[in-house]
């Protein structure tokens, strides 16, 4: 692995930097929190002109044929605007599930409408009573007289009052994890937008009697276990990489803060009580870049990376949430502010901590990695 980014990655990131900075200041971010869907189109559709949503699509789709290394700068760099966009769950999550059932006629169409148009496809996989997206899905799919039938609940489901379609997890009759997809207007689908700590636009989506053609079976099985374990890893990467991107904001917006607030005479940066956590977030977020971008890197070589990304994750949980503790201590109480900008980054950063996998979890990922 090359330690530093290549010409395209480079451009990509510069790309993104000034995009980010010049559209997604704290203002938008707080008026597409406040908004019904926690969505902006016009910020979508400026990312999808560039091809952004399409870098990790293969290019006979009409993607980009990049892979995950690429989409993390994309991330990283949303992050550091603390900007919120679908291009996690749609472009990592939705796109790497469509990638693995590429005998489906159904998936190639919505990987055709990915690369091609604005659209935005979501995944629906935290059951109601579920501990996380790994737990093995419970919706039930029954078997009606001449029809499939959907009732149920799946929570915290990314973007879903704007989504085109949800690729949804499912428990067929005989035991097996099914994949479907469901468009967004389909009969009997409502959404509750959940409220959270991070603000992002989560929904619970309820299923009451939804029908469901056999077509829209895009995987049963061993395709269907495989398909969602590897755009989970995906997923996890891609969200260490937003959170980099946090933790670069928190870091700018408190060394701003230490050089302007003065006490005893001076600015408070001058103080190593002060300069010694700055350099230790500094540290904990470089550490977390290289570990994600490795993790990044071993998905692109097509090389097991279960132990890589579940380690990863737990260090950047840890690493994220004392830089976001340290941030709000530096600041003082001005940093619990809303009006201040450091808590659109603290408060996604607790977010991730908790999604894509906790510590608890990726622990245990990472001992049935090592065979323990």
């Amino acid at each position: 692995m090359q330690f530093h980014l290549n010409e395209t990655q480079a451009m990509l990131r510069d790309g993104a930097r000034r995009l980010f900075s010049n559209e997604f200041d704290s203002a938008k971010a707080r008026a597409v929190e406040a908004s019904a869907d926690g969505f902006s189109p016009e910020n979508w559709s400026q990312l999808t002109h560039l091809g952004w949503n399409s870098v990790v699509l293969p290019e006979t789709a009409g993607g980009g044929g990049l892979g995950v290394l690429e989409l993390c700068v994309l991330a990283e760099e949303m992050g550091r605007a603390a900007a919120s966009t679908p291009l996690l769950i749609s472009s990592g999550v939705a796109a790497t599930c469509l990638k693995l059932i590429p005998s489906h006629p159904l998936a190639t169409q919505l990987l055709n409408m990915l690369a091609s148009t604005d659209t935005v496809i979501t995944a629906a996989l935290i059951d109601d009573s579920g501990r996380d997206e790994r737990t093995p899905p419970r919706l039930l799919l029954q078997e009606g007289e001449n029809s499939l039938q959907l009732s149920g609940i799946k929570q915290l489901v990314p973007y879903a009052s704007i989504a085109r379609a949800l690729l949804v997890s499912t428990s067929t009759a005989d035991g097996e994890t099914a994949i479907l997809a469901i468009d967004r207007e389909c009969p009997g689908l409502t959404f509750r937008r959940n409220q959270t700590l991070g603000a992002d636009p989560l929904f619970e989506v309820r299923f009451d009697d939804v029908t469901v053609a056999d077509d829209r079976v895009l995987a049963r099985g061993p395709a269907a276990v495989a398909a969602l374990n590897k755009s989970l890893e995906v997923a996890t990467v891609i969200a260490m990489a937003e959170a980099v991107g946090y933790c670069e904001g928190i870091i700018r917006l408190t060394v701003e803060h230490a050089k302007v607030r003065e006490q005893f005479g001076q600015a408070i940066g001058a103080f190593q009580a002060v300069s010694h956590p700055l350099a230790d977030m500094r540290i904990q977020t470089d550490a977390c870049r290289l570990l994600t971008l490795e993790a990044a890197w071993l998905l692109d070589q097509g090389r097991s990376a279960e132990l890589e990304i579940a380690s990863a994750k737990v260090l950047a949980n840890e690493a994220v949430e004392k830089i976001a503790v340290d941030g709000h201590r530096l600041h003082g109480a001005i940093g619990y502010s809303k009006e201040h900008d450091v808590q659109l980054y603290t408060r996604r950063a607790r977010a991730f901590c908790v999604a894509w996998g906790d510590t608890e979890r990726q622990i245990e990922r990472a001992a049935v990695a090592l065979g323990l």
